[in-house]
């Protein structure tokens, strides 16, 4: 039960971590090719790591090595692919549109799930994802259930799905990692694997002379965050999270973001708070509780923290 309830707190901190992606990566889309952003990030977060998770490696390396098929397939679709398809999405997308489209994560994560791993899902995590769902779209539009109907979709819109089912795919894929490898370990690899998969992409954008066209400071202060906290920590953190929980329960909790969202424009951009934003966020809540199978012991989840290293 413990664990149940630090697993809670390390998916709500992984979650506010990455809540950040989606307005640091549009602000960055016109002063940084994406490929560039999604290899600096993971490079960012290697030198970041490795000094902590080498010796780790090193020797979890016979565990690693014979499952090198699945670190490979969770470097491909959790750290190359999902975060730069949605950097190259947000060039040709608004964020509204991301989230919204982003929204269909949680299903796709329930729908893998079922069919890839066989998991039974049921009918109280099927009801606690609509209702998250609901509550997670009604932030988004600002309580405004027209504006879904207003939404024109692009070609950008596309690969925000496809980075969603990118997520699914790594989500799903880490109940199969064999017990014993460390999770600061298991980071560093995938983030070597995924920055080095993205460097000849980098390096063409370079070529291209659209790398860098337009960092300055705050756009440099902005990528070392990106490299820190949604990466290194956020990573670690659902990880171990998920290890406990598994996919299908962290699933309804995905909709957190968009609650964490609007938290932030509320606290740093001065926003007001306004009565979507409660109910919203009941609606998320919730969800998650009717998901976990406990809604009278989902605030008790979200407070003791004990460590665990497996």
């Amino acid at each position: 039960m413990f664990r149940r309830h630090q697993s809670s707190l390390f998916l709500a901190l992984a979650l506010l971590m990455w809540s950040s992606n989606f307005i640091i990566g549009r602000a960055l889309a016109g002063a940084i090719g994406p490929f560039t952003l999604a290899c600096l990030r993971w490079l960012i977060a290697l030198a970041v790591l490795a000094p902590f998770a080498w010796r780790p490696l090193q020797s979890a390396w016979p565990l690693i090595r014979g499952a090198w098929p699945l670190v490979m397939l969770l470097a491909a679709s959790g750290i190359a692919l999902t975060n730069t398809l949605l950097y190259l999405a947000l060039k040709s997308t608004s964020a509204l549109n991301a989230v919204v489209i982003n929204s269909a994560t949680p299903v796709l994560v329930l729908l893998f799930g079922a069919l890839v791993a066989r998991s039974r899902v049921g009918a109280g995590q099927v009801f606690g994802m609509l209702l998250a769902l609901c509550g997670a779209l009604l932030i988004v539009v600002r309580g405004d259930a027209a504006a879904l109907a207003r939404l024109s979709f692009a070609g950008g819109d596309y690969l925000v799905l496809a980075a969603g089912a990118c997520w699914a795919c790594y989500t799903v894929s880490l109940r199969y990692l064999p017990a014993g490898i460390p999770a600061n370990a298991l980071m560093l690899l995938l983030f070597a694997l995924g920055g080095a998969s993205l460097a000849p992409f980098m390096l063409a954008e370079f070529a291209r002379g659209d790398a860098v066209s337009g960092m300055a400071a705050p756009q440099w202060l902005a990528l070392a965050y990106l490299g820190v906290f949604p990466s290194v920590l956020a990573f670690i953190l659902y990880n171990r999270a998920l290890a406990v929980m598994g996919s299908e329960r962290a699933a309804p909790w995905l909709y957190l973001m968009p609650a964490f969202g609007a938290l932030m424009s509320v606290m740093f951009l001065g926003e007001a708070v306004h009565a979507y934003h409660v109910a919203g966020l009941a609606a998320i809540f919730a969800g998650i509780a009717c998901g976990n199978g406990q809604p009278e012991g989902l605030l008790a989840r979200l407070v003791p923290v004990r460590k665990i290293v497996r």
